[in-house]
């Protein structure tokens, strides 16, 4: 008897086993501190983007901001595949019946990513109204054309990836395309910006369509594809828990050499040159520290104010300490990490130093910028705080937590 291939069936297995999976990770990153941490910062940042809309001039470039944020929103849409990679050899044959699994695959990446353009709409949406004067009525008629552009990018991308060039110049006339239509939309009645974008919609769908129809698949590419997007989620869990899935890549970085060469050679420092050398040669981590050390000097010195700095220095030192101790486990596998004589409370005291080197680095960093915008009263007051914090945060907090993560 002849076996029917269900690719729905296949959808469906792949797609519980994805969400089961994904859930598991998303309660390691919204645990209880992160909440509490991201709460405090969500509350302060609308309470000054409040204030700060208030204070627009109609000469703003409201409608241009909008234009690149909302296309990078729409624009940016990968499919949610759930291929693998002996799927290149086992369903290759099955090409015509796959049909059903990437139609699937298309409806969940839609509503996956959802949220994202209605976010960025929702922050967008004060000042639009503030600077031209439209009412937030218009919410409803942009959400609907950008639900349009979204399903739009995510069937055309996904078909594009069939022919060649399909990071370059296929991106770029999606690009193109969502901008001038977002700027329409944005000068505007509905009127005329929804039925616009379902003549192009439904013009580019024929077009591609015959363009590809007889185009196979490129299951490698497409496999490539996943992986990266799949390896972008796991990085960052990452920054909160361990992933076995996700394989870090090793620099040798010979020209920050300077900033282990200080520690002396004595066996009490063993593990402070190896936590020193793992932060330095580990992308995962230096990659971690300079990200959010950029984003946190980038909000201090755009978003200013006395008491904004203080909150923002802290936030970024709570969540840097936070998503480092991890670190202390990074070698726990290590099987000859065994063979050193060295009691593991040199390895806790070095690790507390490391971090406490780390975060010194970034509360300084902070108030700097704190006394360049307060003053130098200000600035010393931001720092007394912040150096309070890194005492606190080293001498009482993370001992507490490295020994629940042994218990």
């Amino acid at each position: 008897m002849k076996m029917i291939f269900d690719s729905k069936a296949l959808w469906k297995e792949r797609f519980s086993a994805y969400t089961t999976e994904v859930m598991r990770y998303l309660r390691y990153m919204f645990n209880d501190h992160l909440l509490f941490v991201l709460i405090i910062g969500l509350g302060a940042g609308i309470f000054y983007y409040a204030g700060w809309v208030k204070t627009l001039e109609p000469s703003f470039p409201v409608i241009p901001l909008m234009v690149i944020l909302l296309t990078a929103s729409i624009a940016i849409s990968p499919v949610a595949t759930l291929l693998q990679k002996p799927d290149v050899v086992y369903l290759i044959v099955q090409e015509k019946a796959m049909d059903a699994y990437f139609s699937q695959a298309k409806i969940a990446s839609f509503f996956m990513q959802l949220y994202v353009f209605v976010i960025v709409l929702g922050i967008c949406m004060p000042m639009y109204v503030e600077v031209t004067g439209i009412p937030y009525s218009q919410f409803f008629a942009l959400f609907i054309v950008l639900a349009l552009l979204k399903a739009w990018n995510i069937y055309f991308g996904f078909e594009s990836m069939k022919l060649e060039d399909a990071d370059t110049t296929w991106m770029f006339v999606r690009v193109i395309v969502n901008a001038i239509l977002i700027y329409i939309s944005l000068i505007s009645a509905p009127f005329i910006s929804i039925p616009l974008v379902l003549v192009v919609i439904l013009a580019s769908y024929y077009w591609i369509k015959k363009k590809t129809s007889k185009v196979t698949l490129r299951w490698e590419y497409l496999v490539d594809k996943e992986e990266a997007r799949m390896n972008r989620f796991y990085r960052l869990v990452n920054l909160f828990t361990d992933v076995p899935h996700l394989r870090g890549t090793v620099r040798r970085r010979n020209y920050l050499d300077f900033l282990y060469q200080p520690i002396p050679y004595a066996k009490r420092k063993t593990f402070a040159y190896l936590f020193s050398r793992t932060f330095v040669r580990t992308n995962e981590y230096i990659g971690l520290y300079v990200r959010l050390t950029v984003i946190a000097v980038i909000l201090l010195v755009f978003v200013q104010g006395f008491y904004l700095n203080i909150i923002f220095s802290l936030l970024f030192l709570y969540l840097t300490g936070f998503q480092f101790i991890p670190m202390l486990k990074h070698y726990d596998a290590q099987i000859m990490l065994r063979l050193y004589p060295i009691d593991d409370a040199y390895r806790h005291r070095s690790f507390i130093h490391f971090l406490r080197i780390l975060l010194l680095g970034q509360a300084i960093l902070f108030s700097l910028i704190g006394i360049a915008q307060n003053g130098t009263i200000g600035g010393m007051v931001i720092l007394g705080i912040n150096l309070a914090f890194v005492a606190i945060f080293t001498f009482l907090y993370a001992p507490i937590r490295m020994k629940k993560m042994y218990e």
